[in-house]
């Protein structure tokens, strides 16, 4: 059978107050935090090395794939409001993006059988995902954009819409990127040209400095 999992790759825009906010270094995930807490509870689970017993058996939901992985990146972000004689700018103070396996959009079927076998093409589509998380976590503060208006409420209202472009942009180049792959490597059927394509990513994320997160 041919399998035909997708990556999909969405952003869910969560505005964080200073007060009891504890800000994280993004390269070193704390997973004891109750931001990680509250996503793992939900099914929002650190970038892993996936394993059969990770995905769901689900015969309903995505009936043309034997096996699915779904990968999802979460922003949060504090700000703070400058009004002066000019427009009111607002401007990103701390900046944290949570990024791994979504286990609610993720799947298998009954009857498959080959789950081993296209272990290393689904995580393939995990490492894609985390990589372009990674690049859209390490922003620096400089580099996000800033809102503007006449008062702080329409700038803050400026800069999460900017935020949200932003966001879509790295989610449109992810799922580019996830397209090229499945075809390229025959979604895992081409066994020569998806050990290519795993080597390939691996540098990457070795280069990125990506590790597993601990189970």
């Amino acid at each position: 059978m041919v399998t035909r999992p997708r990556q999909t790759f969405f952003a869910i825009l969560v505005l964080a107050s200073t007060s009891g906010f504890v800000p994280s270094v993004y390269g070193q995930p704390p997973y004891s935090t109750a931001a990680w807490q509250k996503e793992m509870a939900t099914g929002y689970l650190p970038y892993r090395r996936l394993v059969p017993g990770d995905f769901p058996i689900d015969d309903r939901a995505h009936r043309e794939n034997g096996i699915y992985t779904a990968g999802f990146f979460h922003y949060t972000y504090i700000h703070y409001c400058i009004a002066g004689l000019g427009p009111v700018v607002v401007r990103v103070t701390d900046w944290v993006v949570r990024s791994g396996f979504d286990r609610n959009k993720s799947s298998r079927k009954s009857w498959f059988r080959s789950a081993e076998k296209f272990l290393e093409h689904e995580q393939g589509h995990l490492d894609i995902n985390e990589l372009h998380s990674r690049m859209l976590g390490n922003i620096s503060l400089s580099d996000l954009p800033q809102g503007e208006g006449k008062t702080c409420q329409e700038a803050e209202t400026d800069l999460e819409e900017k935020l949200s472009l932003l966001a879509a942009r790295y989610s449109r180049e992810a799922q580019a990127e996830q397209d090229r792959y499945d075809m390229e490597t025959g979604h895992g059927n081409n066994e020569a040209k998806q050990r290519e394509a795993t080597a390939t990513i691996k540098t990457r994320l070795k280069k990125a400095g990506i590790t597993y997160a601990h189970r």
